[in-house]
């Protein structure tokens, strides 16, 4: 919103300008384009049933970038063209009075205040903002599964968009019903501020935690839904997320303290059966020696 207020008052302060030099025609447009997209900068001047000689025409379209760096981008001297690459005028649209700027493949690096100026000798001035959108990419896992009694957290992420302003919402539908999400559905939602990436671009996530008894039938449909300036409408997409009971033990916990426990008896049993036998032994033994010696003696 902020770049969108400074583009106007550029706009505004090259009006007062122009103005003041006494233009013979001070025309503004506004313009908005998709990252990707071939787009048409319209610049018209003098009458259609009066064509203007050639050599007599003077075109020079300049740019102000969000930057406020100004650069020309096309130039015509009644002889010969010049132009930076990706801007293109039409040579036979000149003929016609048509200076209309076409931009292929538009990038980030395109938006900004744009001016065309036109000398046939009369001075014809036509602005235009032009801002570059840039459509995010939306991803959220179709499927996910939790477990009774548990809680299980899904992620959206909102990738490569332009400008940075973004609104993320999370629904929840069953059925024919649909409701957004708060604490009285026991969720919680967690969005990141956009972080902008290499290319001038912005990435974001949210994330929503749910309780299992949230989901009632087993199974419930959770909707990541996302505005951005370059949608006409939120875009929308779903996971399907279902409950599963626990997993049974093979055997009840009763049944396993009662082996244990029989377990632990009989090593008991043998240890102290074992312990008497050696005892016996030895003891046997060391009654026999003394008596042999004792026959002896």
């Amino acid at each position: 919103m902020e770049q969108q207020q400074n583009m106007k008052t550029i706009i505004q302060i090259l009006g007062i300008i122009l103005h003041c030099r006494g233009s013979s025609a001070d025309i503004r447009w506004e313009r908005r384009s998709l990252v990707g997209e071939h787009v048409t900068l319209r610049c018209l001047f003098g009458s259609q049933s009066k064509v203007v000689e050639k050599s007599a025409l003077t075109v020079e379209w300049n740019v102000v970038d969000k930057n406020t760096r100004k650069s020309i981008v096309y130039t015509f001297d009644g002889r010969a063209h010049e132009n930076t690459d990706g801007y293109v005028v039409d040579e036979l649209g000149l003929l016609q009075n048509n200076a209309s700027l076409q931009l292929r493949n538009v990038t980030l690096r395109d938006e900004g205040l744009y001016t065309c100026r036109i000398i046939t000798p009369m001075v014809h001035i036509e602005t235009t903002s032009l801002e570059v959108l840039a459509q995010p990419s939306v991803s959220l896992p179709e499927k996910a599964a939790m477990t009774e009694g548990e809680e299980k957290s899904l992620q959206c992420d909102i990738t490569g968009f332009y400008p940075k302003e973004v609104a993320v919402k999370w629904l929840i539908k069953r059925g024919s019903s649909m409701v957004f999400t708060d604490a009285r559905n026991h969720s919680r939602v967690c969005t990141e501020s956009p972080v902008q990436n290499q290319n001038g671009t912005y990435s974001t996530r949210s994330g929503i935690t749910l309780h299992s008894f949230t989901v009632k039938d087993g199974e419930i449909h959770v909707i990541c839904q996302v505005e951005h300036l370059s949608y006409t409408q939120p875009y929308s997409t779903t996971a399907t997320l279902t409950v599963h009971a626990p997993s049974q033990l093979p055997y009840s916990a009763v049944t396993l303290v009662a082996v244990t426990s029989v377990i632990s008896l009989l090593l008991v049993t043998c240890v102290t059966a074992g312990s008497l036998l050696l005892y016996r032994y030895f003891c046997k033994g060391t009654y026999q020696q003394e008596q042999t010696a004792r026959c002896l003696m």
